[in-house]
Parts: structure tokens; C-alpha cells; sequence
């Protein structure tokens, strides 16, 4: 009797939560909204579950589903949480521009207990902080600034001369590399000094402390795959799932780290026109007014914001610089008119080039434009609806009869954006034409986004783009890169990534035919 009451219940709650499931399911068909029909329970995760694509590239292939390239929008479900996949550039550049009021937060979220750095730091924070916090640390990012960062990003352009040359000298001039890594080193070591003051000497040794921390926080095993999953697509489950974005570990390191450089900052007096110096000037700002409320007391804020230079400025200049490698070594021809730019614009600098002079090649912005409309670094954005008190809330008219929650998640497919033929002509062949002078006047804007628009758009774009050209410019200036056994035919993407990775690595042949040395005027 006991047994059978039991079997009841258990059954009665299963078809409860089933039932729950299926009524969240019917959301956007009762709203009139075309969608992608869900599974039961886990809604348009399957691919993740199976490890098929991540979510982000997943929100891609639905934009390219045949049965809606006329709609609009489209309703998907986040196992159980309904959501919307824009698709028309106007409606994109209403979210992200237009009504960013309503759409300022991301969706995503940290735990802001087990994972303050992730929670405190400018990707993730919320509301009236995220907009402070922008305020204060954007003069570490203007141009002029930038511009000042340039010399000590050429000593780490050196080193990467340096190592490639001792790499070279050890295998007859020539040898295969995973080609990623190298470029991770470089971007490392270039973040290290120019934010944090630190030589990290990653390209000396591969497992120096910077590096090791940062290959960790980007290797994508299915458990952290399942950790960035539900911090950008189940961000109320982070507490409950004890999710974290920065491990025990890294934390530990940059909270030493950043303490140890702040303290001697301070003792000093030195300035370095970097991002610690901001840091420092907030915690000074925070002790002269003691009795008012300060985020700069809580020593994890300002950790959090080094944390997410140090882990956004790295991978976006590496995906960058070893995407674009890939594909001049499928394109010889590319690559020999990009080495022919770079060459003469070191003989006419004696060897390297002013923050000017690199600003004005034109043919490697082309490169390096191209490469970051074909592979996107985040290939999608989140955003997250908000009502206004006291306003109506925003509605999908003329397109569908459809008003906005508060709360919705809006996902930006990025990538496909950047691969529709509808903007773009030959999508999937790498063309850097498309942003010589003339033909860039004829792009989409919103239909080309690599670091986002509006106000919400990446801060640090303009160190990424600077730091990914010098990268390049110092590996092609006696180098060149060729296709080997190991180098993958066609671009296939890591499935575990939220980020878009090479399965498996960019293998490619680097060749030591000394183009500058060979052509500079010998010294008498």
C-alpha cells in the first residue's frame, strides 16, 4: 500500500514538471512568434546536450534555417526559459542602440558569491554600476592612450621575433606549430606589461605563470563548457549549479598579483598610463571620501577588472592573429602582398614602425578586418529586456503582435550576421577587398559587429585591433606561413567553445626566409 502511494506521487509529480515544461514550451506559439519547435524538457539544447555545436553557434544555425529567412525574430527555449533570436538588422539596431536603455544588462550572469571577480567585473556588471564602471576605466582606451601603450607593446613584438628566430635556429629554418599557442603567448606577454606592468615572459616560457593561468581559463573540457552554457543561456542557475568563470586558482593568482602591483604602485608614486594606475586612482578616490559608499573598497572589484582585460585582451588578439595566419597560408598570394606592405614599411623605419605608420597600412587593416568578420571572436551578443517604470512596454510591431517581458533574453547571432549573403557577397571566401576604401562604404553597419555596438560595445577594441597588427607584423616580418600535413582543410569549430576555437588547433609550417634582413640596407 505504502509502495503504490509512493509510485503515485512520484508519478503525479513527473507529470507536474512534464506538464509545467509543455505549457513554458507553448510560449511563443501562443504569442504568434515563429519558432524552432523544442524538445521536451531541454528546448532547442539538444545540440549542446549532444555536443553537436556550442549554443552560441547553435543561435546560428537557426538564423540560417531556410524555413525562417523572412521572419524577423525567432522563439527559442533555453531548456525551459523563452527567448528571442533577432534577425532583422533594424530590430538589432534598436536593441543595441536605439532602446539600450531596455536592453542594458546581458543576459549572462556570475555567482557573486563563489565567483566575485566574474560578478564585479565590467562584461557582467548590471544597471547603474556597469555605467560607472564604463565611465571610469574608458581613458585607459582612448586612442591617445593607446597610442602610449604602442612602445611597450614593440618590446613584446621583439621577443616574439626573438622566439620565433630561436625556434627557427633549432630546426633548420623551418618547423610545424600548433600556431594558436604562439600567438597566445604574444598577446599574454603584450597584456601583462601594457595593463598590469608585469614582464610575464610567456614567449621565453611557454609555462610561465600569465600563461599557464590563461590556457586554463580558455581550455574548453566538457565541465567548462557546461560552466560558460549556463552562465550565458541559464544565468539563474549559476548559484544553484556553483558556477564559476574564474576558477579557485586564477582567482587566487590575480588577487596576489594585482595586490602585489597596485601596493608598489602606490609606494612608488609611478605612472604608467595603464589600467592599474585607474585602478589605483579609484581606491585613492574611495579613502578621501570615507563616508560615502564606494565599489572601489571592495579590493575584488578592482581584481575583477584587470581579471577580464587580462582574459578578453589575450583571446581576441590570439583568435585573431592565428585565424588570420590560417587563412594567409591558404591564400599565398594574400600573404605575399601583405608581406610586401609590412616590408616596405619597415625599410622606410629602419626596422620597425611608428604607432602611425602601422595605423596606416592599409592592406593589414583589410586583413585583419576580414579575418574578424569570417571568425568573430564571441559569435554571438545577449542582451536581457528591462521594463521602464511609468513607459509602455516596447513591442515587435509591424513584424508580429508580440510585447516585451520583463526579463526576456535577446540573443544577436553574430556569426551568421557576418556570413549571410544577403550583406555579404562570396560569404565564406576570405576577400579582404571588402574593406578596401571603396568597397567598405558599402557595408551593412549592423550586419558587421566583431566587438559589438552602442554603448554597450567592447572597450577594448582598439588595443585588440592595434595589438593583434603588431603580432602579425612582427611574426611576418622574417617569417612566412605555409600549409602542413596536420593543417586542417576546412575551419571546423570546438563544439565546447563559447568562444569560437579551432578543434583541435591551427597547425601551419613557419619558414625562416629572413624577408626583411635579407632586403634592409647592410649596416657598414
Amino acid at each position: 500500500m505504502v509502495m503504490t502511494e509512493v509510485l503515485f506521487l512520484v508519478v503525479a509529480a513527473l507529470v507536474a514538471i512534464y506538464s509545467w515544461f509543455q505549457r513554458n514550451h507553448s510560449y511563443w506559439q501562443r504569442k504568434g512568434i515563429p519558432y524552432v519547435p523544442p524538445t521536451p524538457i531541454i528546448g532547442n539544447t539538444k545540440v549542446v546536450f549532444k555536443m553537436e555545436n556550442s549554443f552560441g553557434m547553435h543561435i546560428s544555425e537557426i538564423y540560417n534555417d531556410p524555413r525562417l529567412k523572412d521572419e524577423a525574430v525567432v522563439g527559442i527555449y533555453s531548456l525551459n526559459k523563452p527567448g528571442l533570436i533577432i534577425r532583422d538588422i533594424e530590430l538589432i539596431k534598436s536593441i543595441l542602440i536605439k532602446d539600450f536603455n531596455r536592453f542594458h544588462n546581458r543576459y549572462g550572469r556570475a555567482d557573486p558569491h563563489r565567483d566575485p571577480l566574474g560578478y564585479n567585473n565590467l562584461f557582467f556588471v548590471r544597471d547603474a554600476h556597469w555605467k560607472e564602471i564604463r565611465t571610469k576605466l574608458t581613458p585607459v582606451f582612448t586612442s591617445g592612450k593607446v597610442k602610449q601603450m604602442y612602445t611597450l607593446m614593440q618590446e613584446i613584438g621583439n621577443d616574439l621575433e626573438l622566439a620565433l628566430k630561436r625556434h627557427s635556429e633549432k630546426s633548420s629554418g623551418k618547423f610545424i606549430t600548433e600556431i594558436k599557442e604562439i600567438c597566445a603567448q604574444f598577446s599574454t606577454d603584450s597584456i601583462a606589461t601594457i595593463a598590469f606592468g608585469i614582464r610575464a615572459n610567456s614567449l621565453e616560457n611557454p609555462n610561465a605563470e600569465f600563461r599557464n593561468y590563461g590556457r586554463e581559463l580558455f581550455a574548453f573540457t566538457i565541465s567548462r563548457a557546461k560552466d560558460f552554457f549556463v552562465v550565458f543561456f541559464l544565468p539563474k542557475l549559476v548559484s544553484l549549479l556553483r558556477i564559476q568563470i574564474f576558477t579557485q586558482d586564477f582567482s587566487h593568482f590575480l588577487r596576489s598579483t594585482i595586490g602585489h602591483v597596485m601596493k608598489e604602485r602606490e609606494q612608488t608614486g609611478e605612472l604608467r598610463n595603464d589600467l592599474i594606475d585607474v585602478l589605483v586612482a579609484l581606491r585613492k578616490e574611495a579613502a578621501a571620501e570615507p563616508s560615502k559608499p564606494h565599489y572601489a573598497r571592495n579590493q575584488d572589484f578592482l581584481v575583477a577588472q584587470a581579471g577580464v582585460f587580462f582574459s578578453a585582451g589575450f583571446e581576441t588578439s590570439s583568435s585573431t592573429m592565428s585565424f588570420a595566419l590560417y587563412e594567409l597560408a591558404k591564400h599565398p598570394e594574400m600573404q605575399h602582398r601583405l608581406r610586401k606592405e609590412i616590408n616596405e614599411a619597415l625599410l622606410e623605419g629602419g626596422g620597425s614602425l611608428t604607432y602611425e605608420k602601422i595605423q596606416s597600412l592599409e592592406y593589414l587593416a583589410m586583413v585583419v578586418d576580414e579575418v574578424l568578420r569570417m571568425y568573430p571572436v564571441l559569435p554571438f551578443l545577449d542582451r536581457e529586456y528591462e521594463s521602464v517604470q511609468g513607459q509602455p512596454d516596447l513591442n515587435l510591431k509591424p513584424f508580429y503582435d508580440y510585447t516585451f517581458e520583463n526579463g526576456t533574453p535577446v540573443f544577436i547571432p553574430i556569426y551568421a550576421l557576418h556570413h549571410d549573403p544577403k550583406y555579404w557577397t562570396n560569404p565564406s571566401q576570405f576577400d579582404p577587398e571588402r574593406f578596401s576604401a571603396a568597397n567598405r562604404k558599402s557595408i551593412v553597419a549592423m550586419a558587421y559587429q566583431p566587438f559589438g555596438s552602442g554603448p554597450h560595445n567592447c572597450i577594448g577594441s582598439r588595443i585588440g585591433l592595434l595589438q593583434s597588427k603588431l603580432g602579425l607584423v612582427s611574426l611576418l616580418k622574417n617569417h612566412s606561413v605555409r600549409n602542413c600535413g596536420a593543417t586542417m582543410k576546412h575551419m571546423k569549430f570546438d563544439s565546447k567553445g563559447f568562444v569560437l576555437q579551432a578543434d583541435g588547433g591551427i597547425h601551419l609550417e613557419i619558414v625562416n626566409d629572413r624577408l626583411y634582413e635579407e632586403s634592409a640596407p647592410s649596416v657598414p
